[in-house]
């Protein structure tokens, strides 16, 4: 069986599964990028466009910077699960999944295009040739003809750009540009959603420039370090703290580039990027994971990320 016929099997079996319930309950990973938002949402919008009798909750902490693409319900109460469908977006491990009630409803469908490191679910639509989860959800909604309204297209759209890089990651295919032009067709306004996405607070291009001041490129491998004073002298939120995983990328001779970001609790979330050795690995082995070229985790202290660092050292060595 192709690909394509494989996908559309299980697209088929999905499309049963929300026709079968009347509640649909949308999780996806902690510390959610726009990929994580445009699946979760994108999916919610999608079925109430065209189920509208249906009850769709996202639940999962909302974060700052990501306001303008939509917010999730609040409140949702554990009866909500009772003989309900749960659909987990972009989430490859359970450990990762925000709000872990996950596993209290009826039946459970994992959507996602990251390795299939940890199966769970009684249905899975798991492909990493696509380039993102939302990829998925447009795919699923082009393939089902469903009726797609601006918002939706929005959202979906935008998590597609935000994880493809702006379509410049070697998982573009035909197949992404398709579906980014069908979530076009919805007519969402691309203008005001790229200077949505692109516009830039003055204190944020200092405390950029202060980070490359205070950067460090050893052996290959660049990182920089968000302290917790700096987060203050910039009077930026500790869930915007992703912001600058990608800063050091395009630096010649720079193969792997990683960002330790103070966080709430006073651990570090790390974000690891690459050119073309493969730092999922490095996360997993921390507690995170990710793709192939993007990846993070969380750990307790700057000792292990000297740690870090020198796995990721070792890692280019071995790659040659």
């Amino acid at each position: 069986m192709t690909s394509t016929n494989k996908n559309m099997e299980i697209i088929k079996k999905i499309k049963q599964a929300i026709e079968s319930y009347d509640t649909i309950i949308l999780h996806r990973h902690i510390i959610p990028d726009g990929d994580a938002y445009g699946s979760q949402l994108g999916l919610k919008y999608l079925i109430q466009n065209n189920y509208p009798k249906k009850k769709v909750l996202a639940v999962g902490l909302d974060i700052n910077y990501l306001k303008f693409i939509g917010s999730m319900d609040t409140n949702v109460a554990d009866s909500k699960y009772d003989n309900a469908l749960v659909i987990v977006t972009d989430c490859a491990n359970i450990e990762r999944i925000d709000d872990q009630r996950f596993s209290m409803g009826n039946f459970l469908i994992k959507l996602d295009h990251h390795p299939n490191t940890t199966p769970y679910g009684d249905l899975l639509w798991v492909d990493t040739s696509f380039t993102s989860a939302s990829e998925m959800v447009g795919y699923l909604a082009q393939q089902l003809n469903w009726k797609i309204s601006p918002e939706t297209g929005r959202v979906i759209y935008h998590g597609i750009l935000t994880d493809s890089l702006r379509f410049s990651i070697s998982a573009t295919t035909p197949r992404t540009l398709e579906v980014a032009a069908h979530l076009l067709k919805s007519g969402f306004d691309l203008n005001a959603l790229h200077l949505q996405m692109y516009n830039k607070q003055f204190s944020d291009l200092k405390l950029q420039a202060e980070l490359m001041q205070t950067a460090n490129f050893v052996e290959q491998v660049g990182y920089i370090v968000l302290t917790d004073e700096l987060l203050k002298k910039y009077h930026l939120r500790y869930d915007e703290n992703g912001k600058f995983a990608n800063l050091l990328s395009g630096i010649d001779g720079m193969e792997i580039w990683i960002t330790f970001a103070i966080r709430e609790d006073q651990k570090y979330r790390v974000e690891f990027r690459s050119k073309r050795i493969p730092v999922n690995e490095l996360a997993t082995n921390w507690g995170g994971g990710g793709h192939k070229l993007a990846a993070g985790a969380i750990i307790d202290n700057l000792d292990q990320a000297k740690l870090i660092i020198q796995e990721a050292q070792e890692l280019i060595k071995k790659a040659g």
